[in-house]
Order: structure tokens, then sequence, then C-alpha cells
């Protein structure tokens, strides 16, 4: 049966023109759906991308200056009430990592596409599919178009794949906010703070990452949590006492707010269907470890997976067969990471890790560091009587901390 277009990619940020930039190369006619007036106009991020996936994607044509600085510092900060825990790590002149502002950086990639050969259709938004034979017929709002393989990278809505019956459940979803900030760093590489604690009784974290000429600052937010009778306040009051706490000061130049998929390994939606490949966030792609949150580059990756896919797929003229792309997956190290990070992804879903570590580690360290005349207690002991005093077992600790190891 003839149809338009080889690859029909729906959604123009990582994932979906990685996937273009992909196909296109392996000589295959590429269309690309995007709802938005430019790549990255409707795409948020916390703002770090770890680039070894996209050192991969372009290879020579890989420069940085469509990022925003490298990241040579992490700082993890656990506040409670008044007391702060704070650590640091520096790695000068690593570059594996730089902070990223996705409406600028998403326009660069998207030109590489064009010139690649792939054609990108914006302001164009996938309503639904219908098939013929061995064909999907997609219907959008600027008309139907034909193809033996859909590429579904619009983000953690999943449209497509709601079509095929997924149904989308707060728990595994996050809330991110957004603010940048007119306050220019002084330094040429940046630092990257992970902050626990200040978002009071709604359980998520926060961060602060630097860029060139901005700072971005922002949370996640559990949505479950978000949703919970006791809490009255709105995400923009939330974010205006987040920046108030920290002390950061500036005009707000942006402010943004998106889903962000939190399923973990354990969770995962399906990534393919007959005619259909999920990539990026629509297939659930985040990694949590505790030392990292990642999904860029997971992006990124599965893109480059699906591009690769479609290519054998296509010639194969076998378009329903797309389990191809799902071997390609659990072959990469995008399901062997999402697999590692398991345990610790388990237990940085439990209510202890906001509600009660916080107020257990500070208040140990105080006891600690207090010097009062009295006489002093061993650290064992000081740590059973903390953890009792903020409704913990010394059981869970210990199970807490084989998970983490």
């Amino acid at each position: 049966m003839d149809y338009d277009v080889d690859v029909l990619v729906a959604g123009g940020g990582l994932a979906g023109l990685s996937t273009a930039l992909t196909a296109a190369r392996n000589g295959l006619s590429v269309l690309v759906a995007e709802r938005g007036e430019y790549s990255g106009s409707k795409n948020v991020s916390g703002g770090r991308m770890y680039v070894h996936s996209l050192k991969k994607l372009l290879g020579e044509q890989f420069s940085d200056e469509y990022l925003e600085l490298p990241v040579y510092k992490d700082t993890y900060d656990i506040y409670n009430g008044d007391r702060k825990l704070s650590f640091s790590f520096e790695q000068k002149n690593k570059k594996n990592s730089y902070t990223i502002l996705r409406s600028k950086f998403d326009r660069y990639l998207a030109g590489i596409v064009e010139e690649s050969g792939g054609t990108i259709s914006y302001s164009t938004m996938v309503n639904d599919i219908s098939r013929e034979e061995d064909i999907v017929n997609v219907h959008t709002d600027r008309g139907d178009i034909k193809t033996p393989l859909l590429i579904e990278a619009d983000g953690v809505g999943a449209n497509i794949s709601r079509l095929n019956g997924r149904k989308l459940a707060p728990k595994y979803h996050m809330l991110g906010v957004k603010e940048i900030i007119d306050k220019k760093p002084d330094h040429a590489e940046a630092e990257t703070r992970t902050i626990l604690g200040l978002t009071d009784s709604i359980k998520g974290g926060g961060f602060v990452y630097e860029n060139r000429d901005t700072t971005s600052i922002g949370f996640t937010l559990k949505i479950e949590s978000i949703q919970d009778d006791t809490n009255t306040r709105t995400t923009p009051d939330l974010i205006e006492e987040f920046r108030e706490k920290l002390g950061i000061e500036g005009k707000v130049l942006e402010y943004s707010a998106h889903l962000i998929p939190y399923y973990g390994y354990d969770n995962l939606p399906p990534v393919n269907y007959d005619n259909i490949l999920v990539a990026g966030d629509s297939a659930g792609f985040l990694i949590n470890d505790g030392f990292t949150i990642r999904g860029m580059d997971l992006a990124i990756e599965s893109g480059m997976i699906a591009g690769n896919a479609a290519k054998s797929i296509i010639d194969s003229k076998d378009y329903g067969n797309t389990q191809i792309y799902k071997k390609m997956l659990d072959e990469s190290f995008i399901m062997n990471d999402l697999s590692v990070a398991r345990p610790m992804f388990n237990l940085l879903n439990q209510d202890n890790i906001f509600k009660k570590y916080p107020g257990f580690i500070t208040d140990f360290l105080s006891s600690m560091m207090d010097i009062t005349g009295d006489n002093r207690k061993k650290p064992r002991d000081v740590m059973f009587e903390k953890a009792h005093e903020n409704d913990m077992s010394v059981a869970s600790l210990l199970r807490d901390a084989a998970k983490v190891i």
C-alpha cells in the first residue's frame, strides 16, 4: 500500500529530533510533527544534560556552543528548620555534563535535522490514528499522513499510547516547576545544587543550576502529594517561597511547569505496538539513583535506537514487527541503568525520605556537634535515640542503607 513518508515522528524534542536525524542519515524519508511554533517552545527540563549520547549522535558536529556551562561541582543541601547539612563534590574540567536551556538548544538540533534531510512541520498536532491494512493513517490538525512507522516522542502525556489503551496514573508522575532568574554566575563552570527539605509536607526536591547568563531554580513534586487534601498552596506560591528561602534575588525571566515521568524500572509502560515505537519521556525513561537525575541522555539514546530500528523495520517491510526496537533497548545502557537504579529509586519513593530523614540526619549531627557539659554519648546510642524520636526503627535504617549499597 502507498504511503506518504517512511517515518512520522510525533514530537520535536530531544527524542523526536534524535530519531529523525538518525532515520534521515539511514536514508529514510522523515517528517516530524511538532505542536510548538519551534522545537523547544514546549520543552522544559531542570536543565542538566549528560552529553555522552549527544556526542554519539552528532559525532564531529558536536559543539558546546548551544549548551550552557560545563558542570564542575555538585552540591547537596538537606534542610530541617534552621538546620542545614551541605556537602559537595568538585571535579574540574570533566565536561561530561552541561547545564542547558532547551528553547535554545532544541532549535539548534532541529536545524541539524533539516540540514540532514528531515522535514519538520511546526504547529502540527497529532489528534488520532487509524489503520489501513499495514499502514498507519495519522490524523493531524493539518491533514492526514500515511506512514508505515510512527514514532511517539511527544512527551510524558503519551497521547498515542493512550489511544492504544495506556492509562496515566498520578503515582507515576511528578510536576516540575522552574524559574529562570536574571542572575549571572561569576565563574565559567557551573555548580548544581540538589535540595531536600524546602517543600514542607509536599514530597519532592529542589534544584539550582547555573547557566551562562542566568540561573535556573525549581523543584519536582510528587503529583499524589500535591493532590493531598492538606495542601492548599499553588505551585507559583511554592516556588516563590522556595526562592525566598534560598535567598536568590533577581528578575524572573521565565516561569514554566510540566509533568515528569517517574515510573522506575518495574513499572515502565510498553515501548512498542504494531507500527509504533515509543521513545524518551513518552516511554517513561527517567533515572533517579540518588546521585544523578537523568532523562535527556536517555531521550537522545532511545531516539537513536528508534531511528536505527526504523531502518530495519522499513527494509523488512514487516511494519508491525516492532519487537526489534524493544530488543535493541534491552541491550542498551538505558535498560541496564534503569535496572541498576531500581533499589535506590524504590527507596526514594518512600515517605521517610521526605518526612523523616531530614529530621533524623540533622538531629543526629546537632547532638554530635553540640557540647553542653553533659556526659557525651556514643554515636551509636545517639543514632538510636534520634531514630526513635523521628519515629524510625534501627532495622528500617539498616534496610535502607543496604538498598543504597
